[in-house]
């Protein structure tokens, strides 16, 4: 005779093993879906599972990396006349799937859940074991839902340069700096050369 204590406890450990997921990572949210507010963590911890937007860090300017623009040659030159070698850093961009979709769009308009991320790294500095320069700071931005920031395309901005330590919410120089982005949705795409369609 079969114990029934014996097959309640086998069903339980069958349905807990199916249920069973992977370590969350940085994973599309479906369309029109927000990426949720808690999320911010997450994705600091493995924004480097997001597309790659660049194939090898974009040198630029150290104070426009931080205006988060692309270099044009005279702002190059005007640094290393200020600075020598040194002067420059350099970034690297990642985006959610939906981002970079709408990214090589003429008028992009980021649906919610978007997520861009800007990781600087300190140029000319020795690499690590992987052969990247050192990261210098992490910053990003996550469409949310209509709004939560209305006046600044409903953008949240994050900023890190340790992963525990992150500064998130309505930042005030991510929006200042941005707002010059408002025909793009806020989003820059100097640092893509020519691979971004040109505005009419």
């Amino acid at each position: 005779m079969t114990n029934p204590r014996l097959i309640v406890l086998a069903l339980a450990f069958a349905i807990s093993a199916c249920s069973a997921s992977p370590a969350p990572s940085v994973t599309e949210a479906p369309p029109g879906a927000a990426v949720a507010p808690d999320d911010i963590e997450r994705i600091a911890a493995s924004y480097g599972s997001l597309r790659s937007m660049t194939s090898e860090p974009v040198l630029v300017d150290a104070d426009i990396a931080r205006l988060c623009t692309g270099p044009t040659q005279a702002a190059l030159d005007a640094a290393r006349e200020r600075s020598g070698p040194h002067a420059l850093s350099a970034v690297r961009i990642y985006m959610s799937d939906a981002a970079a979709k709408e990214f090589v769009e003429i008028n992009p308009r980021y649906p919610v859940g978007s997520v861009i991320v800007k990781e600087k790294v300190r140029w000319g500095a020795a690499d690590d074991a992987g052969g990247n320069p050192p990261r210098n700071g992490v910053g990003g931005m996550i469409k949310r839902a209509p709004g939560y920031d209305p006046a600044h395309g409903d953008w949240e901005y994050f900023y890190f340069e340790e992963a525990a330590k992150i500064e998130r919410g309505r930042i005030e120089s991510c929006i200042r700096c941005h707002r010059r982005a408002a025909d793009t949705d806020h989003v820059f795409g100097d640092w893509a050369g020519g691979t971004r369609p040109t505005r009419s």
